[in-house]
């Protein structure tokens, strides 16, 4: 059975994803008119994840979905059950996070029967937040 976040479709190791994922604070119209941006100019592309808010990435990213990534990004899960085993969490918790962090396409899955292996391609996750004065031309950007 498939859903909206687990279609069949390429193996995960047949996919060629990016090294790093960037998670940053933005509009979906500035993320696109940056993308198009950076492919006019020929700059290869990390994979990007954009929410709309400073308190959207704070529910997105909390601590213990942090260690979730870090512990997933050492080594793949055979299981979700097996991944709250290693996080000394219970599953719920644990499939709630996975799920959550599925959605933004941040965690992948591979299937093995029934088990959905949940693993971390990117080698790199960057957080970016620009803050940039409003009301002028001047595209000056002040790191956060």
């Amino acid at each position: 059975m498939t859903d909206a976040n687990h279609e069949e479709g390429p193996a995960p190791e047949d996919t060629n994803f990016p090294k790093t994922l960037r998670i940053t604070i933005g509009s979906g119209d500035e993320m696109f008119e940056d993308a198009i941006a950076a492919a006019g100019a020929g700059d290869r592309q990390d994979a990007v994840v954009s929410v709309e808010t400073a308190e959207g990435l704070r529910r997105l990213l909390t601590d213990r979905r942090l260690e979730l990534l870090r512990s997933l990004m050492v080594e793949p899960a055979p299981s979700i059950t097996a991944l709250a085993d290693r996080l000394d969490r219970s599953y719920s918790v644990v499939h709630d996070d996975v799920e959550v962090l599925g959605e933004y396409g941040i965690v992948q899955f591979r299937r093995e029967g029934q088990s959905k292996q949940p693993f971390v391609p990117y080698e790199r996750i960057e957080f970016g937040v620009v803050i940039e004065k409003s009301g002028t031309d001047d595209d000056t950007e002040v790191p956060a």
